[in-house]
């Protein structure tokens, strides 16, 4: 009897499996995360938020901080994109598509951006494109070309 349940149960539990990622809306092979964390620094405390998305050999991610210090707070954010560039005018805007055709369009012209993008850069590449902005109002667009 005892040996009756054992086989039992991995049967019911591979069952259990076998349905579970059918009910999933995701596309295979798509690993998303999320992240908080709180620490305390000479500076003060900082906590930082991370999302990311990876589908396939593509990622969108997302990082905010945010430090509390005596003399007030200092916000910064970071979003990376790794994907095929779609859309490119150098000095104007670059559109890199990631996982589920989904695209990403940064303004090359804004004002108070400071840019560094790979000279090879052009349609079809495959990138890493990273967009920081923090309290200095300056935005920090580097594009490199992702091996």
């Amino acid at each position: 009897m005892q040996h009756r349940r054992y086989s039992f149960f991995p049967s019911a539990l591979a069952a259990v499996l076998l349905v579970a990622p059918a009910a999933c809306s995701k596309e295979p092979g798509t690993v998303e995360r999320k992240s908080e964390s709180t620490t305390q620094t000479a500076q003060g405390e900082v906590k930082t938020t991370t999302e990311s998305k990876q589908v396939g050999n593509t990622l969108e991610a997302k990082t905010e901080t945010k430090t509390d210090t005596g003399s007030g707070t200092v916000k910064g954010e970071v979003e990376t994109y790794v994907g095929t560039v779609t859309i490119y005018e150098p000095g104007k805007k670059i559109e890199v598509m990631t996982g589920d055709k989904k695209t990403h369009t940064v303004a090359l012209d804004a004002k108070d951006t400071a840019l560094a993008i790979d000279a090879s850069v052009a349609v079809g590449s495959r990138v890493r494109l990273t967009e920081q902005t923090g309290d200095d109002k300056t935005r920090r667009v580097t594009v490199k070309i992702e091996g």
